[in-house]
């Protein structure tokens, strides 16, 4: 996108790449006039700099100016370098990306890459001087008197682009972590502005969603609570904004959080709630393929299951049962079984929890002992996996198949869906 310069404010600071015809900057700086100048220079062109100092004291134009030579002009990495370097000094001076003019126009060509690389998608803006007539037939130099400045777009929008397709791809992947990497590096990029606001809100959302992954749902919370409400506003004053539609699903998210908060104690104790969030994390690592990591999740939903129903029935938790709460049917065996951890306590494991729970006419228990054979393969699953005891990766099948014995032991209806953005067109 090419505008005239007519429409450009005049900006505070501009950054040159220099060589060939001193003509274009000259034209670029009286039209412009900006207090303070880096000149981007290769070593054979430094001399150009007095010429157009001298053209335009002549002028009476002024500024003061800072130089970065680039050693070997057709180095692009070391151009690249020395283009930051520009952008650092002008920056250092106390003017801000979008007080600076980068014009690129003059220097070799790979300096003129390495500025633009250098600069794209930080808040600058950027200048060309172009014409109506070139020498060589239309293939050389601008010819002097017929220099046409013109505003070039900042090309970052287009990487951006990119950028935002690997976005997409991690959170479809739940990839957070590295969704995060991507955010960091796109909010220098754009340092204010709507696409500012939009990263950062989705920054918060990858941090949040990779605390809530790893059972960090006190984190999950305050910090998916801080981009919601930082959507909101947002959305509101800007209802085009960049992701806008995630605020309903992400509305969704922080209810149910607040809900299994409210459950569990502030995520002290065991509830159903906890259940389903353990099933549903399950089934998002069986969608990454990690079948192993999913059937421990499933394994452990189980065990929440009898700590749940144990929990609601004698207010205990089953790693602490006191003697007197044990049916005497059960008493007996437990300590025969080395239960009994202290004198009036016992430590239950899974399949004791459940038979307990079936003593007590517990619904629970009752059907775990019906689907008892159904329940050992998710016990034999879990323990012959990579993940404990075993040497055999679980497979798609294996998973499958637990996975559809779970849920209908413990069915789960709550929508958990996380945001899954689609890929920009």
């Amino acid at each position: 996108m090419t505008e005239h310069a007519a429409t450009v404010s005049s900006p505070n600071a501009m950054i040159f790449s220099v060589g060939g015809s001193p003509e274009p900057i000259v034209t670029s700086l009286c039209h412009y006039r900006p207090e303070y100048v880096v000149f981007f220079t290769s070593a054979q062109s430094v001399e150009l700099l007095g010429i157009i100092k001298d053209r335009l004291r002549a002028e009476g134009i002024t500024f003061s100016n800072e130089n970065v030579v680039a050693a070997d002009a057709q180095d692009l990495i070391a151009c690249y370098e020395r283009a930051l370097e520009c952008l650092d000094r002008a920056l250092a001076k106390g003017r801000t990306p979008s007080d600076i003019l980068v014009d690129f126009t003059g220097g070799t060509k790979i300096m003129s890459v390495a500025l633009a690389l250098a600069t794209m998608g930080r808040g600058c803006r950027f200048s060309y001087v172009g014409g109506s007539e070139r020498t060589k037939d239309g293939l050389g130099l601008v010819v002097t008197g017929a220099e046409r400045l013109l505003r070039q777009a900042d090309p970052f929008h287009l990487y951006a682009h990119h950028e935002r397709r690997k976005l997409a791809w991690y959170f479809q992947h739940y990839q957070f972590e590295a969704a995060q990497t991507v955010l960091q590096a796109l909010l220098t990029r754009y340092p204010s502005g709507p696409m500012h606001v939009a990263f950062s809100m989705l920054s918060q959302v990858a941090r949040g969603y990779a605390a809530w992954e790893r059972f960090h749902y006190d984190e999950a919370l305050r910090v998916l609570k801080s981009a919601l409400r930082s959507w909101r506003q947002a959305v509101e004053a800007n209802p085009s904004i960049l992701y806008a539609e995630a605020r309903p699903v992400l509305e969704r998210n922080v209810a149910w959080l607040e809900q299994l908060g409210t459950h569990t104690r502030h995520f002290r104790c065991p509830h159903a709630d906890l259940v389903t969030d353990m099933i549903a994390n399950a089934e998002r690592r069986a969608e990454e393929g990690k079948y192993d990591d999913a059937v421990v999740r499933l394994y452990r939903a189980l065990e929440l299951g009898a700590q749940t129903a144990v929990f609601r029935r004698l207010r205990c938790e089953t790693s602490a049962v006191p003697a007197d709460r044990l049916p005497e049917a059960l008493r007996a065996d437990y300590v025969r079984r080395g239960y009994e951890v202290q004198p009036g306590v016992f430590q239950l494991p899974m399949e004791a929890s459940y038979r307990l729970l079936a003593e007590l006419g517990e619904p629970e228990g009752l059907s775990f002992l019906e689907r008892q054979e159904d329940m050992r393969k998710i016990q034999s699953a879990r323990n012959f996996s990579m993940l404990a005891h075993g040497l055999n990766p679980t497979t798609r099948e294996a998973y499958d198949s637990l996975h559809t014995i779970i849920t209908a032991f413990l069915p789960i209806s709550t929508d958990l869906t996380m945001l899954r953005m689609a890929e920009p067109d």
